[in-house]
């Protein structure tokens, strides 16, 4: 069992690999995934179709998990997260012959993605815990996330100079198509990251009995729920605004970029300034700062400018959020003397309460553009998620005093 540390260390040779295949998976993401909600807009028309397409992708995103644990249990970690490279690079190249027959299978698409990515993000996930020792995870999780930053903002600008440049779809094709390029680049570079223990034989159901032997992992599963909802909104809200009042890829991809720099800064300074003690006032910054940048998408009507303020406030604030808040199930899984052998059943029970709270955003995004179809439902959404993760602050403050206090007192 890993050991609580208040002071970070410089990063393993291990650790370093991994940041690095994470960065390659983060830069194909940021050359593409953009693009692929523009890209599903584009072709249909229609906001349902890319709430359905994102609904699909969450539904298939939560229950492949399982599907994932039985089938690799004799094999370690880094192979699921190969296939999920694999399958994506698969999903970019079905788009690439598909192309504007693509309006037709939205509900497939978004179940290949779901897929593809939750193979990556299982494997991905339990390298994470195999690798990254409690003392590192603040200093992992901000350098990688200022990594994935720095990468993000020449993907966008890029993805966003093709599409808009060049005549029809033409431009996506491109884009897809440097995407598989980077994808296998990383599938690549994964080689040189250690394997960790295989998955391992234990019950895939304990994943269902865990929050009634570690009573803390009930509560850091709803903060799990509480954040997916507000994750859910985060590939849509900005991108998907800009393009509505602009209509132009090319601002697009400058909004990514912009926002992937002010996520950068954030994730630098957290990485810098916040240790475990200060973790919950981090978490309350973010919040403040989320909902404060949602509210000024409301001026929308006024000017598409108000869609970059959103993005530099809440961009910026995002990182003092996830950072930390990454930590709350890790430090609570640590509690658990087995956890080596149950880390699995963790993941799987983690995996199943965020993309619980992804799904169940989407669907209430999809029941608000029936009623309405209009943009301001995913206005509303995005403050309204934004809102709920101070619960997620002040229940994190709650799970880290239990961990602190000893046992007897509790």
């Amino acid at each position: 069992m890993h050991m609580q540390s208040d002071t970070t260390e410089t990063l393993t040779p291990a650790t370093r690999w991994l940041v690095l295949t994470f960065a390659g998976s983060t830069t194909a993401s940021a050359i593409a995934s953009t693009f692929v909600n523009l890209f599903v807009f584009v072709v249909s028309g229609q906001l349902a179709s890319l709430a359905l397409f994102n609904g699909a992708y969450f539904f298939a995103l939560t229950f492949v998990f399982y599907f994932t644990g039985y089938v690799f249990r004799r094999s370690s970690p880094l192979v699921p997260y190969r296939w999920g490279l694999v399958m994506t690079a698969a999903f970019y190249a079905i788009l690439l012959v598909l192309l504007h027959h693509a309006a037709h299978y939205i509900l497939a698409l978004g179940l290949l993605q779901g897929i593809s990515q939750g193979f990556f993000w299982f494997g991905a996930n339990l390298m994470t815990f195999d690798t990254v020792a409690p003392s590192q995870r603040i200093r992992f999780y901000g350098i990688n996330s200022a990594v994935g930053s720095v990468a993000g903002i020449a993907g966008p600008l890029a993805g966003g100079a093709l599409v808009g440049l060049l005549p029809g779809l033409t431009g996506y094709l491109m884009v897809f198509a440097l995407a598989l390029a980077v994808y296998a680049a990383t599938l690549a570079i994964s080689f040189s990251v250690p394997e960790g223990p295989p998955l391992g034989n234990e019950p895939l159901r304990l994943s269902f009995a865990l929050h009634r032997t570690i009573p803390l992992w009930k509560e850091a599963m709803h903060t799990l729920w509480v954040r997916g909802t507000r994750e859910a909104m985060s590939g849509l809200a900005g991108v998907f605004l800009v393009y509505i009042a602009t209509r132009s890829a090319v601002v697009v991809g400058v909004y990514s970029s912009v926002s992937a720099v002010l996520r950068m800064l954030g994730a630098l300074a957290v990485s810098r300034w916040v240790k475990p003690a200060s973790r919950p006032r981090s978490m309350w910054l973010g919040v403040v700062g989320m909902t404060l940048g949602g509210l000024f998408l409301f001026l929308l009507h006024l000017s598409w400018i108000w869609v970059f303020v959103y993005a530099v406030i809440a961009s910026f604030s995002m990182p003092w959020f996830t950072i930390p808040n990454e930590a709350i199930p890790l430090d609570v899984m640590d509690q658990d003397p087995q956890v080596t052998h149950h880390r699995v059943a963790f993941m799987l029970s983690r995996e199943m309460s965020l993309n619980g709270g992804r799904l169940l955003s989407m669907v209430v995004l999809m029941a608000l553009y029936a009623w309405k179809d209009a943009p301001v439902m995913l206005v509303v959404m995005v403050v309204a998620t934004s809102l709920a993760q101070g619960w997620v602050s002040w229940m994190g403050s709650r799970i880290w005093g239990r961990l602190t206090t000893p046992a007897e007192a509790r």
